[in-house]
């Protein structure tokens, strides 16, 4: 403990030499040569030449000016593309303007791409970018079937900038420190290759790839254990190869409820870890491989198992305890999953600082977040290009025509062939960085209830259910809201530590709570709407979803559970219901 400490203070210095390199401006005259040649080669390659510093405050003082910076994006992207077949389709040669742009190429979606991306997994070149495909995100698309999304070369140094802005600016706010020895999950790789000899994969699977590679050095466990155990027995290796460190400085997890539900296996199976420790042995059998990986956690260590096993006899077996060094929590901490963010805060100690981990999705990044306990961050303009659809509709505007607490839906232009495309996510925009607007994902267009043009964003019932179960005295696991066209009304499915004894009663405490909570839902409630219903689920209910939502993935790290839903759940899962 004692050699992480003095760490610490070596690096305090180092800190505020971060602090006060970034209190000078980026100087106007590298600013201006940025733009000139962004003119000509891409703006985030330009960026990754730049020092640490340099990268940093040349990020900032983009986000003065996001009409030009989007611009010049729009510009080379447009310049690069032009010779391919969809350059030629919409004659990117001969566009000089957004609004040309705009008049040009129309708003599109997944089906307008499709076929393409099918010659692109051939191994053909020049289609909807400059060569060939250099990888594809499989992702779950509006049918049963996956979506391909394809990736260039230039879209990999797109997401390469944006993630070191954001690892850059997790420092900035929680310290050097932070990245001593990260916790992070993974998805399994599980990569294939395509007709044209591509490798494919998911997002999450990919994420060591797209890492700095002095970051990949500080994991607390080898990503080669997500490859090679699966289930439980990948829930026993995480953390038998990273209790074994009392340093840990960070996680970084995106769903916070999966963290959590590991926090309470490792104390379910404490024991069999504290001996595997003391031993340096492991339950489980390992490839020769991930033994030389994890060589240092495989090493005898009855110390630090006699301070596990302490804290489990005191009934402190969580990370408060055995990482008190805990200093940066990244989790997503918006959307329908960010209310699990309040369940594990009293499991981590109180002086850790919560970033979001970024919003965006197999498509593209989107922001970088800067500061604690809000998913919002400024729009990524240095990576694509964004048009924005207001929530009560109209012409798409540009990221420097956004105001300050709107919702909108977002469209990508991206480096990966995506031209006008509609995400079909709504965003909020919570204040400014510079001249460029903080947004975070609000919720899907899709998740959106709407019996009767009340347009409630899921993430906004989630939130108020949430608050009345909280307040009732139940511990909240999770709910959906099933909106039934036949009788106009929503049935409330709520998993609860404990069922409520009234359950008529805690309808009728329900359906006023959202009248409260929820203007849109008051307003429309006298009109159209009638009285909500309940449906209490039985114990397992969220598990079941994450396991639905997860497509497989055994880390389950990206599981993001639809608030609203056009069918009720499976009978079997329904214990008590008010109808």
């Amino acid at each position: 403990m004692g050699d992480f400490k003095d760490k610490l203070i070596a690096s305090a210095p180092v800190n505020n030499a971060l602090k006060l390199a970034l209190k000078a401006p980026f100087p106007k005259r590298k600013l201006h040569e940025l733009f000139e040649e962004a003119g000509k080669e891409q703006l985030s390659a330009l960026m990754l030449k730049l020092n640490y510093y340099d990268f940093i405050r040349a990020e900032r003082a983009l986000y003065e000016h996001p009409g030009i910076t989007q611009k010049k994006v729009l510009q080379e992207m447009l310049r690069a593309s032009r010779d391919t077949v969809i350059g030629k389709k919409y004659d990117f040669k001969n566009i000089r303007s957004v609004d040309e742009f705009r008049e040009k190429v129309p708003l599109s979606t997944w089906e307008d791409y499709e076929e393409y991306s099918n010659r692109l997994a051939k191994g053909e070149s020049d289609i909807l970018f400059p060569g060939k495909a250099t990888f594809f995100y499989r992702t779950s698309g509006t049918t049963a079937n996956f979506k391909f999304i394809p990736e260039s070369e230039r879209e990999g140094l797109a997401r390469k900038a944006l993630t070191q802005a954001r690892n850059a600016e997790r420092v900035v706010v929680s310290s050097l420190g932070a990245i001593h020895r990260v916790f992070a999950f993974f998805n399994r790789s599980d990569i294939d290759m395509t007709e044209g000899g591509i490798p494919r994969g998911t997002a999450s699977g990919r994420t060591p790839q797209l890492q700095d590679a002095k970051l990949l050095k500080r994991l607390a466990y080898s990503p080669q254990i997500v490859e090679e155990f699966e289930a439980e027995e990948l829930h026993y290796m995480m953390m038998r190869c990273t209790l074994v460190y009392d340093d840990v400085t960070a996680i970084l997890g995106n769903n916070a409820k999966m963290m959590t539900g590991l926090i309470y296996f490792a104390k379910e199976h404490a024991e069999e870890i504290i001996e595997d420790i003391r031993k340096g042995t492991s339950k489980y059998p390992m490839s020769d491989v991930l033994k030389e990986q994890e060589k240092d956690a495989l090493k005898p260590n009855p110390e630090r198992a006699e301070q596990l096993q302490k804290l489990l006899r005191e009934d402190k077996f969580t990370p408060r305890y055995y990482w008190p060094n805990l200093l940066s929590i990244g989790f997503w901490l918006g959307g329908s999953v960010g209310v699990h963010v309040d369940e594990i805060r009293k499991l981590l100690p109180e002086k850790a600082k919560y970033v979001d981990v970024g919003y965006g999705s197999s498509e593209a990044k989107i922001n970088i977040p800067m500061a604690e306990d809000t998913p919002a961050g400024p729009l990524s303009i240095f990576s694509s290009f964004y048009e924005f659809i207001p929530e009560e509709g109209g012409d798409p505007l540009l990221a420097h025509e956004l105001e300050d607490g709107k919702n909108y839906e977002i469209v990508l232009t991206t480096y990966g062939g995506l031209y006008r495309y509609r995400l079909r996510d709504m965003i909020h925009v919570e204040g400014f960085t510079g001249k460029t607007p903080n947004i975070y994902f609000l919720t899907k267009t899709s998740d959106v209830a709407n019996l009767g043009q009340e347009k409630i964003p899921g993430v906004l019932l989630m939130e108020a259910i949430q608050k009345t179960v909280e307040r009732s005295g139940f511990g909240f696991r999770t709910a959906q809201v099933f909106t039934d066209p036949d009788t106009m009304s929503y049935v409330i499915c709520i998993e609860t530590d404990k069922k409520p004894e009234d359950l008529q009663a805690f309808n009728e405490t329900m359906e006023e709570s959202l009248q409260s909570e929820l203007d849109q839902y008051r307003n429309y409630r006298t009109r159209v709407l009638n009285r909500c219903d309940l449906a209490i689920m039985k114990d397992g209910w969220l598990e079941s979803l994450m396991k639905k939502h997860a497509k497989g993935n055994a880390t389950a790290a990206q599981v993001k559970i639809p608030v609203v839903i056009s069918s009720m759940p499976d009978a079997e899962w329904i214990q008590e219901c008010t109808r």
